[in-house]
């Protein structure tokens, strides 16, 4: 019978360390860089710690990425909780923060069996929870229903966002501007700016959008 050898536990302050570091050796020197020695002196660690806590660099990766997916679905959670989730929807989504973290992952994920079906599996979760959630909150308006879908208007913020962030990332800008106005533009016609209550002199009340 082998013996199971002893792992560091889950919850240990080393552990997010060493998650941090294959993050900051990604965004600095590209994810080809990572080895458990390269991680573990940017953490400061000796790299037989690597060990200690995970089995092999593949499980080390595979957490510090699900760490990565988690932080991404309670964002986009988060924003479709939202009064209004669309508008909330494209922030987080055209938000540039952290974008050459992201397109490591995606490189990564053509090289890692790992990764790529991590990756496959979470994209296919973030698609259900982004209809999920349009579906329950997406006002009704004069558009044509059988186009203008939950999946597709959030396919379609996603895409567009997630594009225009990756460029920001490399130094893109060139059109950015333009199609912020398109995006802009449709989305005050799916999400209208809610009523305002106004109190009159006289102690009525009006409403205006904005």
């Amino acid at each position: 019978m082998v013996k199971k050898r002893r792992m560091g536990p889950e919850n240990a302050a080393t552990r997010v360390m060493l998650m941090d570091a294959v993050e900051a050796v990604m965004r600095e020197d590209g994810y080809a860089a990572l080895s458990a020695r390269k991680v573990a002196a940017r953490a400061g660690l000796k790299y037989q710690i690597v060990f200690y806590y995970f089995s092999t660099m593949d499980d080390l990766l595979l957490a510090a990425y699900r760490r990565r997916t988690e932080r991404v679905l309670e964002k986009i959670q988060q924003a479709l909780r939202a009064e209004r989730p669309l508008h909330a929807f494209w922030k987080a989504w055209r938000d540039p923060a952290d974008a050459a973290l992201s397109m490591e992952y995606m490189a990564l994920a053509n090289h890692n069996e790992a990764i790529r079906s991590e990756t496959i599996e979470f994209g296919e979760r973030i698609r259900r929870v982004k209809l999920r959630g349009l579906s329950q909150q997406l006002p009704g308006t004069d558009l044509d229903p059988d186009v203008f879908t939950p999946f597709a208007i959030a396919m379609a913020i996603a895409s567009m966002g997630g594009i225009l962030g990756f460029e920001d990332a490399l130094g893109i800008s060139g059109g950015h501007r333009e199609v912020e106005r398109i995006v802009k533009w449709c989305l005050k016609r799916l999400e209208p700016e809610p009523a305002a209550t106004i109190r009159t002199d006289s102690g009525s009340e009006r409403f205006r959008t904005g």
